[in-house]
């Protein structure tokens, strides 16, 4: 038995939503955890966290805690920066550029 050519297309176009009325449900997401803390001694944490896995082989804790500390150091450093020099988008970086062209004896010679 032939279809029909409408019978044939309207098929095709139902068969785009078969796979996604097959797959299961998403399971919704757990809650997150509790959010960690903001500022320089959170992110100085996990960043301290990534050099012990990296190189934890090869640093004693004490050493660990002193890169801690100057994580803490710089990030703090680097907020004073940002709030003493706060950039609004038109500021652009300073650049001073001259062109001098060649002395007239100069290029005689």
């Amino acid at each position: 038995m032939k279809t029909a050519r409408r019978a044939f297309l309207e098929s095709l176009a139902a068969a785009p939503l078969v796979p996604a009325a097959l797959t299961p449900q998403a399971v919704p997401a757990p809650p997150p955890a509790a959010v960690p803390a903001s500022g320089p001694d959170a992110v100085a944490e996990a960043l301290a966290e990534a050099v012990k896995r990296q190189f934890g082989a090869h640093l004693d804790a004490g050493e660990i805690e002193t890169v801690k500390k100057e994580l803490t150091r710089n990030l703090e450093s680097a907020g004073r920066l940002r709030r003493a020099a706060r950039l609004r988008n038109a500021d652009d970086p300073v650049g001073l550029f001259e062109a001098r062209p060649p002395r007239a004896q100069e290029k005689r010679r």
